[in-house]
């Protein structure tokens, strides 16, 4: 991609301008590429919270909208890179090529893989900005050049979620490449298979269909669920260390990672240690009530935090845990409880009637949090928190709590 001076003049100028005002508004002079403008003055304002590192650097070029929304964050891809290491690596979904840098940086040689044109030629401009020259780049598709690149110790992949009309598929039968056809192949070609899905991917059922995976990773960034990745490796493929060597007997580690600003929390077991672990069924609530990250909400591991935390769950089904004792370190919210109501929807609006403004949260409730909302009359905001949610016995309760000092 070439950009004449006037049009890197205009998104220097612009470069914090609203997007959508500017296409309204279009430069006067002719020599000024507006959809290259635009198109660089959106991505780069995108980069500047999800890839800060790439954003520091001006001269870098930016994809059009879609590739900017389904690009790794910087977070993300070097988490992902963390998991692994060798001599050679394959990213077979090259896009933007954010996964494919951070890969680069702890590989001694690797191969991008992209069917789009433009793509190749932005990574390949990006590469000299950012200093990677160990990145072999091939225009085309992973069907098409997966077995001329040859055995390498990592393949990458993030299957397109999207089908030919651009609608979103779930199924990893209906993504692109069709994962569960494919794996047998791929895994001949490398040591581990990642593979990188979206947060609203069933890790179980993906488990079943992925019988090689020896790990899931669900990754969320400062509280919001952003991929799960799962690591497969053929059979006879001995694990190193990075990874558990339950790998062996195929029993997948899980973990849930929540990647924050100034620290990563992490909660990790086994498959099998979570089905058959019994969980702590609370009995009397604590003075604290303890709210899991997005992570261990989707990776489903209950019982593993119950039993490294000491904190006990309000109902089989209720994701709320409750112990006397503070943790600091839980990978989630805290909150001080400060009364407890049964809920009644008459008498516990008059109860709650000097609450004019709360937060509202429900779990395993039989009223949504806006209806709850309603029934309330309680305007959202404030520094208090209700939860509505079911205990042990089956009773209905408000909790009526505040978030521990510091948060």
């Amino acid at each position: 991609m070439n950009i004449n001076e006037p049009t890197q003049q205009y998104i220097a100028a612009h470069s914090e301008d609203d997007v959508a005002r500017l296409a309204l508004h279009p430069s006067k002079d002719p020599q000024v590429d507006m959809a290259v403008a635009l198109q660089q003055i959106a991505g780069r304002q995108k980069a500047k919270e999800k890839l800060p590192d790439w954003y520091a650097t001006e001269v870098i070029l930016y994809p059009k909208k879609l590739s900017m929304e389904q690009c790794s964050s910087s977070q993300t891809a070097e988490y992902k890179a963390s998991l692994v290491g060798g001599d050679s690596f394959a990213d077979f979904s090259g896009g933007f090529g954010v996964d494919t840098v951070a890969l680069a940086r702890k590989f001694g040689k690797g191969w991008y893989v992209e069917p789009q044109e433009e793509l190749c030629e932005l990574f390949q401009h990006n590469c000299k900005v950012l200093d990677i020259n160990n990145v072999n780049i091939i225009n085309g598709t992973m069907e098409d050049n997966h077995a001329a690149i040859g055995p390498v110790d990592t393949i990458y992949l993030d299957p397109s979620r999207r089908d030919t009309h651009g609608r979103r598929v779930v199924s990893l039968a209906d993504c692109t490449p069709n994962l569960p056809e494919w794996k047998s192949a791929l895994l001949e070609r490398c040591n581990i298979l990642m593979v990188k899905l979206s947060p609203m991917i069933d890790i179980f059922q993906t488990l079943r269909d992925l019988p090689e995976t020896f790990a899931v990773h669900v990754i969320a960034v400062e509280g919001e669920c952003k991929e799960v990745v799962f690591l497969l490796s053929r059979d006879n493929f001995p694990v190193n260390d990075i990874h558990r060597r339950d790998a062996i007997n195929r029993v997948p580690t899980i973990v849930a990672v929540d990647i924050g600003k100034n620290a990563i929390s992490r909660v990790e077991t086994t498959l099998e240690t979570e089905r058959s672990t019994p969980p702590r069924i609370a009995t009397e609530l604590g003075a604290y009530l303890y709210e899991p990250n997005a992570a261990v909400m989707k990776a489903g591991i209950f019982n593993a935090l119950s039993q490294q935390f000491k904190i006990e769950k309000l109902a089989k089904n209720t994701n709320l845990f409750t112990a006397d004792e503070l943790h600091e370190d839980f990978p989630g919210r805290v909150f001080r409880i400060e009364a407890v109501h049964e809920f009644h929807p008459r008498k516990t609006t008059k109860e709650l009637s000097h609450l004019s403004n709360a937060s509202i949260a429900v779990r395993n409730f039989p009223l949504s949090a806006e209806e709850l909302r309603k029934t309330l009359k309680i305007k959202n905001g404030n520094t208090c928190y209700l939860f509505g949610c079911t205990l042990w016995d089956g009773k209905k309760i408000i909790l009526q709590t505040q978030k521990k000092q510091g948060e």
